[in-house]
C-alpha cells in the first residue's frame, strides 16, 4: 500500500488493512520520501499507522521507506504483490494532465490489480458495481467483486449502445420497430449478463444483472450514483501496445468523476499472472 502521509492515504491504509484481515493477506506500507532527511520521520509516522492497524484490526503491517518517485517505488516493490492500494489524490495539475495521476500511471504500467481508495474505510464493501462489456475481463471482475463484497448488493452492469436507434430514427423507421429493436437488445444483453454471472461460482447467489441505454462512461457514473456504490470493479481490456497505454474512457471517467473506490484489474494474460494470483487470494 502506497502511503504519502496524507489523510487520504490514511483512509487507504485502513481499507488495505480491512482487506488484509478479511483475506488473510500480508500488508506492506510503502512510502517514497522525496528528501533523504524526511525518511526517518516518515518511518515513525508509518509505524504509528501500523500500530493502529495491529491494535484495531489485528493486522501486522511491514513498514518500508524508500527514496524517489512514488510510482517507480511501487513498480519496484510490486513484483510479488497481489494487490496495490493507494489513495485518490490530485496535486500537480499540469503534470497530471500530461502524464496522468499516480493511479492512472500505475494502472497503465504496473500490471497488478490496483485499488484506488476515495472514501473512509468504515466497513467492508456492501454495494458493488461491476461494469462489463462481455470481453474476457468481465468474469474476473465479477469474481473479484463477489469476493470483496460483504453483502448481496452486487450489480453487473452493461450499457447498451444506441447508435442503431439513432440510425433507425434518422431513416424514419417506425417508432414501434425502434422500440422492438431496443427490447430485443435489452433481452439479449440481460441474458449475456446472467450467463456471465453463472460462470462465477461465488457470484451466482449475490450478483444481479443491470443495464441501461447510452454512452458507457456516462451510464456507469449515473448507475454508481443511483445505487450509492462504495466500490466499482473494472477489468481493463488488452488493446495493443499503443492503445493499451491509454486508459479506457470508462476507467478514466470513473476514476476522475466517481465517488466510489475503484478496483482496476489489469488485462488478462494467457500465462498465470497477477490477476490469477489475486483471484486465488480472494478465493
Amino acid at each position: 500500500m502506497l502511503h504519502d502521509l496524507t489523510p487520504q492515504a490514511g483512509h487507504a491504509a485502513w481499507r488495505a488493512g480491512v482487506i488484509a484481515r478479511d483475506q488473510g493477506a500480508d500488508l506492506c506500507l510503502l512510502h517514497a520520501a522525496s528528501e533523504p532527511g524526511a525518511a526517518e520521520s516518515a518511518r515513525i509516522a508509518l509505524e504509528r499507522v501500523a500500530g493502529g492497524l495491529a491494535a484495531r484490526l489485528g493486522v501486522q503491517a511491514e513498514v518500508r521507506v524508500v527514496h524517489g518517485d512514488p510510482v517507480r517505488a511501487v513498480m519496484q516493490a510490486a513484483g510479488s504483490a497481489d494487490l496495490v492500494v493507494l489513495a485518490a489524490r490530485r496535486s500537480n495539475v499540469l503534470r497530471e494532465w500530461l502524464f496522468g495521476t499516480p493511479a492512472e500511471r500505475l494502472i497503465r504500467l504496473c500490471g497488478r490489480p490496483l485499488l484506488v481508495v476515495k472514501r473512509p474505510a468504515i466497513a467492508g464493501y456492501r454495494r458493488v458495481l461491476v461494469p462489463v462489456d462481455f470481453g474476457p475481463a468481465a468474469a474476473p471482475a465479477i469474481a473479484a467483486a463477489a469476493s470483496l463484497s460483504r453483502s448481496t448488493a452486487i450489480e453487473v452492469f452493461h450499457s447498451v449502445a444506441v447508435r442503431d436507434e439513432v440510425t433507425m430514427r434518422t431513416a424514419d423507421v417506425p417508432e414501434a420497430a425502434v422500440r422492438e429493436d431496443r427490447q430485443r437488445n435489452a433481452d439479449h444483453a440481460r441474458a449475456r449478463i446472467r450467463e456471465l454471472i453463472g460462470t462465477v461460482s461465488g457470484a451466482r447467489s449475490s450478483a444481479i444483472p443491470s443495464l441501461a441505454f447510452g454512452h458507457a462512461s456516462s451510464m456507469v457514473l449515473a448507475k454508481e450514483q443511483a445505487m450509492r456504490a462504495d466500490l466499482v470493479v473494472i477489468g481493463k481490456r488488452r488493446r495493443g501496445l499503443l492503445a493499451d497505454f491509454f486508459l479506457g474512457s470508462v476507467t478514466q471517467r470513473v476514476l476522475g468523476a466517481g465517488s466510489a473506490d475503484v478496483l482496476v484489474l489489469p488485462a488478462a494474460r494467457k500465462e498465470p499472472g497477477p490477476v490469477q494470483r489475486f483471484r486465488n487470494l480472494l478465493a
